[in-house]
């Protein structure tokens, strides 16, 4: 009997190791070019197939991978739709459920989507210090809607970095949110 939600694990680090250096070179690139090239997440999700089928039969190895992949697809595109992710970040949520499967890939969402909010914070505390972010947090829901002004910066954010921070969490703590994506 097949467990759809487990992938490669700790357990089985030899396997890791693509998965973390695609996952690194993802990151680096991001934080770099703010863009991921799309040869990154096609090999970790090829990578993630084959990682699989060594690790249990061809048959669940495939739904496992298929599964996941949409998994990470269906979970990051309304975020994409909505403009708050990139598809570069949804192609590696996909490549991450690839991997890890569609449980795996939830649990990573949710680590990402909290790594990422912390990110959005830091970022807007260096843009605009404690008392500019303070007056945009209080004009946000004014200006939500409108075309930026001229000569307004808008930054974007590495999220490969949430996502790699997310997968980290739950391959080290699959608890650390006290059992409640267990």
């Amino acid at each position: 009997m097949m467990n759809i939600g487990v992938g490669p694990t700790l357990s089985n680090w030899t396997l890791l190791i693509p998965f973390f250096g695609f996952l690194a070179a993802a990151v680096v690139w991001d934080l770099h070019q703010r863009r991921i090239p799309n040869a990154i997440p096609l090999a970790l999700a090829a990578l993630g197939l084959g990682a699989n089928v060594w690790l249990q039969p061809v048959g669940p190895a495939l739904l496992l991978t298929a599964v996941g992949l949409l998994a990470g697809f269906a979970l990051w595109l309304v975020p994409y739709l909505l403009r708050v992710v990139g598809a570069a970040d949804l192609k590696l949520a996909a490549a991450v459920g690839a991997w890890l499967g569609p449980l795996g890939v939830v649990r990573v969402s949710v680590y990402a989507a909290l790594a990422g909010g912390v990110l959005a914070l830091i970022t807007l505390l260096r843009s605009q210090g404690v008392v500019g972010s303070l007056v945009w947090l209080k004009t946000v829901p004014i200006s939500r809607g409108r075309t930026p002004q001229r000569g307004t910066a808008i930054t974007t954010l590495p999220f490969a970095l949430a996502i790699a921070v997310g997968v980290v969490c739950e391959l080290l703590g699959g608890d650390l949110l006290g059992g409640l994506l267990s």
